[in-house]
């Protein structure tokens, strides 16, 4: 195998051309959201998503997962799709970087919902970490909407919707990871499109949808990169540790300051950049904190292990 094929094939490289394609979706449903509503924006990507997974699903024909497989996809598709209308909401009303900053802050929830959920011990310096990192996510959006002050600035729910966002997202990627090393890209880039356009084909009932002229084809280019994200995700996790793949996810940062200030005008301030660099510390802190495991005897079996 070449060189060339080998930096083709490297997981590194998927997670960071995901990261890159997510950005891209992110400022198109921004400007998509200028012309329409979050909600028919979030329908059109999903449903023409499904359509091009379906496309996918007929060049490659990977193997049928089996109907098993189906209620996991399908609980995944509901926290994604919950995700994703509440991220894109948020960079609808505030800056695209200013949203990745705060939407960092799914890493820091994994410790605390692996604790919650699966009873896995939580570090002390975990619970630091994560307490920092919402302080940098706290001190933005006091800096952005004066919170503290009692005379609230600006959309502070447009603040709060990409944290709540990573959260349901977290959770997404959890369940992911179960599925990635035994299933073809391509099957979970199909159930991560299709299924979650279950949940909003009603608001083509409900509402009647038809396409505003000029906004399809941005709707296309949506779904598409959509596609490719969850496609070149599901490849890196498959090839790599989630833990070496983790810092990829901060450079969505440079690529929403760099696309938000070409397309959109926008330059986060000088607090957003201190409150993102608090937020990114805590997470890099965090994550060296869960990479010491005690060493494991034969009898003794770690979470990572069962999974």
């Amino acid at each position: 195998m070449s060189q060339l094929q080998r930096t083709i094939r490297s997981p590194y490289l998927h997670a960071a051309a995901a990261i890159f394609f997510a950005s891209c979706m992110n400022a198109m449903i921004k400007g998509l959201s200028a012309h329409e509503s979050v909600v028919v924006v979030t329908a059109w990507r999903y449903s023409l998503g499904a359509c091009l997974a379906l496309i996918l699903w007929t060049i490659f024909r990977p193997k049928l997962p089996g109907w098993g497989a189906v209620p996991f996809h399908l609980l995944r598709g509901f926290f994604q799709i919950m995700s994703a209308g509440l991220f894109f909401w948020g960079v609808s009303v505030i800056p695209l970087a200013t949203a990745a900053a705060l939407g960092l802050t799914g890493t820091l929830m994994v410790g605390p919902l692996a604790w919650l959920l699966l009873k896995e011990p939580l570090k002390r310096d975990v619970i630091v970490g994560t307490l920092l990192g919402f302080g940098g996510a706290l001190y933005i959006i006091n800096f952005e909407a004066d919170l503290f002050s009692g005379k609230l600035e600006g959309p502070i729910f447009g603040y709060l919707a990409p944290i709540f966002a990573s959260l349901f997202h977290s959770v997404s990627v959890v369940l992911l990871r179960f599925r990635s090393q035994s299933e073809d890209p391509i099957v979970v880039a199909f159930f991560a499109n299709t299924l979650p356009a279950l949940y909003v084909l009603p608001i083509f009932f409900a509402m009647e949808l038809q396409p505003i002229e000029g906004l399809i084809g941005g709707y296309v280019i949506a779904a598409f990169l959509g596609v490719s994200f969850w496609s070149l995700t599901t490849l890196a996790y498959s090839g790599a540790p989630a833990a070496k793949l983790a810092p990829f996810t901060y450079t969505q940062l440079i690529w929403s300051a760099l696309i938000g200030l070409t397309i959109f005008g926008e330059w986060p301030g000088i607090h957003t950049w201190i409150g993102a660099s608090i937020i990114v510390a805590a997470c890099l802190y965090v994550m060296r904190a869960t990479s010491h495991k005690p060493p494991q005897t034969p009898q003794t079996k770690s979470a990572s292990d069962t999974k």
